[in-house]
C-alpha cells in the first residue's frame, strides 16, 4: 500500500517539475541568451583572419564560433568541469565540495560552479556572488541543459568568456594574447587560455603572472596524469613562456573591412582574399606611394585584383596604409572619380556589337566642335583618318567622340549600367559627348567589375541573346586592341612593360592630372589600379602610363600565367574587307583581306572610300569624256579620303598617293574638292575674349585638294577675304546663325551652317 502511495507521488513531483521549468522557461528565461555587440570580422579564403573591427561597446568581441577546437575543450573541461558531460547543469559533488571547502575558511571561496552555470552568469551580466543568485545560476543552468545541447553550451561558454580588459570570447584572446589562430596554438598557450577566466584577479598578462604560471601548470600535469599529452610534451609546455603582452588584431584589409563592415556589421564574413596576395600588394601599393610622394606629392594608391570567374576580390587595397600619408584612410575603391580615357573599349565594342562599325573601319580624326566643346588628342595633332581599333590603342580623343556621335551618349550609358557602372547619376543632357573622355565619375570597384563581366561573358560557354548589349566577338576584338603594347600619344616607353603575360589593357588620365588609372585584363584576373591624390589635387605629368601602369605590371608580375582568351568563330563568319578602310569591300577596293567579323557586321556599310577614277594615260592628270576620249583614259581604283581627312593623313602616312589634280580643260573637277577643316557643319561658335576684354578674331581653316589654290570667303552673302595657299582666315562673325561658305578660281563651292554665341 505504501509503496503504491510513493509512485503517485513521485510521478506528481515529476509533472510539477515539468511544470515548474516550463513556466520559468516562459517567463524568465529570455529567448536569446546573450544580444551583446559583436566585433566584425574578415576572414581570408582559408579562414585566416584578415582583421576585425571592435564592437559597438568597446569590447573585442567576436560573433559566436560554429566550431570547436577538440584541443581548447579537453584543456578546458579538464580544468573548469570534469564531469560536464554527465551532469545537468547542476554537479552536486562539486556543490559540496565548495560548500565544504568555504566553510573551512581556509583559502580563496569556491562556487562550485559548471560550464553551464557559468554560461548562466555570463548571461545574466555577471550579477554579485551571493547565495540568492547562485540559486537562479542554478535554475538558469538546469533550463540551458534542458534547451541546447552540450556542444551549444561549450560554443556559448568559449565566445562570451571574459578574458580580461575589453576582451571577450576565444577567438579574439587567441589573437590578442598569441597573435595567431586558435587551430595553431601549443598545448601551454591552450591550457593558458583554459585557465584565464576562472579567476577575474588573474584575468591579466600583466600581474600575478606567478599565480597564472601555477594554473597553467597545474592544468598540464593534470592533462599529463589523465593520459592526455606524454612526458616531452608535457616538459617543452611546462618550459614555454607565458604570452606577455596583447597583439593588435590583424588589419591585413582595413578598407576592405571598412566597406564590409557598412552591410555586415557584427558578423564573420569569408572572403575570396588571398591573405599572402594581400599583403604583397599593399606592401607594393605602401611602397609606390611612398616614392610617388617624394617624387611628385602623389600621396595616394587603390589596388584591386578580382578573381574573372568569380567577380569577388583577392587582393583589395583601398590606399595605403602609411599613415605619414594624407587621406591614407580614404578608400579610392569605392571613391567615385573621373575615369579619364578608361571607358573607350566599352564604346568601341558597343559599336561593334551593334552593327555601327567593323573592328578596322576608318573614323575620322580632325578638329571637331560640338557646341563650344572642342576635344583634342594627347598629342594636340590630328592623324586624318584612324582604324578604330588603332584609335583605342592610341586613345585618341577626337575619334572617340566622333564615334559617340554616332552611337549617341544615351546608349552608351545604357550599355555601361549594363556592364554594372553604377555613377550614373544624371541624364544624357548633363554628360554629352564628354562621358567618353572622363566627364562622369566612375569607381575603381565598378570600373574592374565592368572589365571583369567582359572577361567572364568572353570566357562563358552560353552564346550571345538578343539582350546581350556587348557581344563575345566584339569582346574579343576589344580585347585584342588593348593587348598591343602602342601608347605613343603619351611618349612611354612600352618595352619596359613587356612580360611573358598576354595582357589586355588600357590606361587613363583624367583632366587636370587629378585621376591615373589603367587596368588590365587576362582569363584569370583583373587589375585596376588609381594613382593620384584623394584630396583631389593634380599633379603636373602624372599619366595613367606613367604612374599607375608600373604598379599594375607590378601586380600581374605576382599572379599566376593564363592562356589568352580564344576568338569565339561560332559567333564569327568570314567576311571580304577593304585593307585600307577596313570596311566591307566594295567592287571598287583593290586591296582586300578574308576576316572573321561578327555575323552583324554583314550590315555595316561598304567602304566609299575606294573609287574609280579616269586618269590620262601618263597618270599625272584626272581626266573626263570632256577632254580625253575613252581610249586615252586609264581606268583605275583609287583610295581617297575627303579632303579634311586627306590634309591631315597625308603627312603621316607616306605610301597614301593623292589624286592628280584635274587638267585644266576637263572641267571643275571633283565634289569634295573643297571641305571646311574648322568649323564643321552645324557646329556653335564662341567669339573668344582677350586679356582687355576685347573680342578676338575666330580663325576659319579649310582645304582645297590643289596646291597653290586660291579660295574666296563669304559670310552669308558678304564677302570676307580670299586666302592662297594655306587657308585659314580671322574674323568676328556676329552674333546669330550664318551661312560660311568657300569657292576656288573654279566656281567649286562649299558651304555650312555655323551658329554664334
Amino acid at each position: 500500500m505504501k509503496g503504491h502511495v510513493i509512485v503517485p507521488f513521485f510521478l506528481l513531483f515529476v509533472v510539477v517539475l515539468v511544470v515548474f521549468f516550463i513556466l520559468f522557461h516562459a517567463i524568465c528565461m529570455p529567448k536569446q541568451l546573450f544580444d551583446d555587440p559583436k566585433s566584425t570580422v574578415l576572414l581570408d579564403k582559408n579562414g585566416l583572419l584578415l582583421g576585425a573591427r571592435i564592437a559597438d561597446d568597446g569590447q573585442w568581441r567576436f560573433p559566436e564560433t560554429d566550431t570547436l577546437n577538440e584541443k581548447f575543450i579537453t584543456c578546458l573541461v579538464h580544468y573548469e568541469d570534469k564531469r560536464f558531460y554527465k551532469h545537468l547543469g547542476v554537479d552536486p559533488i562539486a556543490l559540496v565540495r565548495a560548500v565544504k571547502h568555504n566553510l573551512s575558511g581556509n583559502g580563496r571561496r569556491e562556487g562550485g560552479s559548471t560550464l553551464t552555470m557559468q554560461v548562466a552568469r555570463m548571461a545574466r551580466g555577471n550579477q554579485p556572488r551571493t547565495i540568492a543568485n547562485k540559486i537562479i545560476e542554478i535554475l538558469w543552468a538546469i533550463d540551458i541543459e534542458l534547451t541546447h545541447s552540450k556542444e551549444e553550451i561549450l560554443r556559448l561558454y568559449v565566445s562570451n568568456a571574459p578574458y580580461g580588459g575589453n576582451i571577450v570570447g576565444l577567438d579574439a584572446a587567441t589573437w590578442r594574447y598569441c597573435n595567431r589562430d586558435i587551430s595553431r596554438l601549443s598545448w601551454s598557450e591552450m591550457c593558458c587560455l583554459a585557465v584565464l577566466p576562472n579567476s577575474p584577479s588573474l584575468i591579466h598578462l600583466g600581474r600575478n603572472r606567478s599565480e597564472l604560471q601555477k594554473k597553467r601548470d597545474g592544468l598540464l600535469r593534470t592533462l599529463h596524469a589523465d593520459g592526455v599529452i606524454d612526458n616531452q610534451e608535457l616538459t617543452l609546455a611546462l618550459e614555454e613562456p607565458l604570452p606577455d603582452r596583447p597583439y593588435a588584431i590583424p588589419n591585413n584589409a582595413k578598407h576592405y573591412l571598412d566597406y564590409v563592415a557598412k552591410t555586415n556589421k557584427g558578423t564573420v564574413v569569408k572572403t575570396d582574399i588571398d591573405s599572402r596576395l594581400q599583403t604583397m600588394v599593399q606592401r607594393l601599393a605602401n611602397d609606390y606611394a611612398r616614392s610617388y610622394h617624394n617624387s611628385n606629392h602623389i600621396d595616394n594608391i587603390a589596388v584591386l585584383v578580382l578573381d574573372v570567374k568569380t567577380g569577388k576580390p583577392v587582393a583589395y587595397v583601398g590606399n595605403t596604409t602609411d599613415k605619414s600619408i594624407e587621406a591614407w584612410q580614404v578608400d579610392i575603391v569605392q571613391s567615385e572619380r573621373s575615369p579619364g580615357s578608361t571607358l573607350k573599349p566599352f564604346l568601341y565594342a558597343a559599336m561593334i556589337s551593334s552593327g555601327e562599325i567593323t573592328p578596322r573601319q576608318l573614323i575620322s580624326d580632325t578638329p571637331l566642335s560640338i557646341n563650344g566643346f572642342t576635344p583634342s588628342n594627347f598629342s594636340h595633332s590630328f592623324s586624318g583618318a584612324v582604324h578604330a581599333d588603332e584609335a583605342i590603342v592610341q586613345s585618341l580623343n577626337v575619334p572617340l567622340v566622333r564615334m559617340l556621335m554616332q552611337h549617341t551618349p544615351g546608349r552608351f550609358m545604357e550599355d555601361l549600367k549594363w556592364l554594372g557602372m553604377t555613377t550614373l547619376h544624371y541624364g544624357e543632357e548633363h554628360y554629352g559627348m564628354s562621358l567618353i573622355l572622363g566627364g562622369v565619375e566612375v569607381k575603381l570597384w565598378d570600373l574592374c567589375q565592368m572589365y571583369r563581366n567582359l572577361a567572364y561573358r568572353l570566357l562563358s560557354q552560353e552564346a550571345d541573346t538578343e539582350d546581350c548589349r556587348i557581344t563575345k566577338p566584339a569582346i574579343w576584338y576589344a580585347f585584342d586592341a588593348m593587348s598591343k603594347l602602342n601608347r605613343p600619344e603619351e611618349e612611354a616607353e612600352w618595352s619596359q612593360f613587356r612580360s611573358m603575360k598576354n595582357i589586355a589593357w588600357k590606361t587613363g588620365t583624367s583632366w587636370g592630372s587629378r585621376d591615373a588609372w589603367s587596368v588590365g585584363i587576362t582569363p584569370k584576373y583583373v587589375v585596376g589600379v588609381w594613382t593620384g591624390n584623394a584630396t583631389g589635387e593634380g599633379r603636373a605629368g602624372m599619366t595613367g602610363v606613367g604612374f599607375a601602369s608600373p604598379v599594375m605590371f607590378d601586380v600581374f608580375a605576382l599572379l599566376e600565367n593564363a592562356n589568352w582568351f580564344v576568338q569565339p568563330v561560332k559567333e564569327m563568319e568570314s567576311m571580304v574587307v577593304c585593307r585600307q578602310s577596313g570596311c566591307l569591300a566594295s567592287g571598287n577596293c583593290a586591296q582586300v583581306d578574308t576576316v572573321q567579323l561578327p555575323l552583324i557586321a554583314a550590315q555595316t556599310t561598304q567602304c566609299s572610300y575606294c573609287r574609280i577614277v579616269h586618269l590620262s594615260n601618263d597618270e599625272l592628270w584626272q581626266v573626263n569624256s570632256q577632254c580625253v576620249s575613252v581610249d586615252d583614259m586609264k581606268t583605275m581604283p583609287w583610295f581617297v579620303l575627303p579632303a579634311t581627312q586627306e590634309y591631315y593623313y597625308k603627312t603621316r602616312h607616306a605610301d597614301y598617293h593623292t589624286l592628280p589634280p584635274f587638267r585644266d580643260d576637263c572641267g571643275y573637277g571633283i565634289a569634295d574638292q573643297l571641305d571646311f577643316i574648322y568649323p564643321e557643319h552645324d557646329a556653335t561658335i564662341f567669339i573668344p575674349r582677350g586679356y582687355d576684354g576685347n573680342l578676338e578674331n575666330v580663325v576659319f581653316e579649310a582645304v582645297n585638294r590643289k596646291s597653290n589654290s586660291v579660295l574666296f570667303w563669304h559670310l552669308d552673302t558678304e564677302y570676307i577675304g580670299k586666302t592662297e595657299g594655306v587657308h585659314k582666315l580671322g574674323c568676328i562673325p556676329p552674333k546669330g546663325d550664318h551661312v560660311l561658305s568657300i569657292v576656288d578660281e573654279k566656281g567649286n563651292r562649299r558651304a555650312i551652317l555655323i551658329h554664334v554665341i
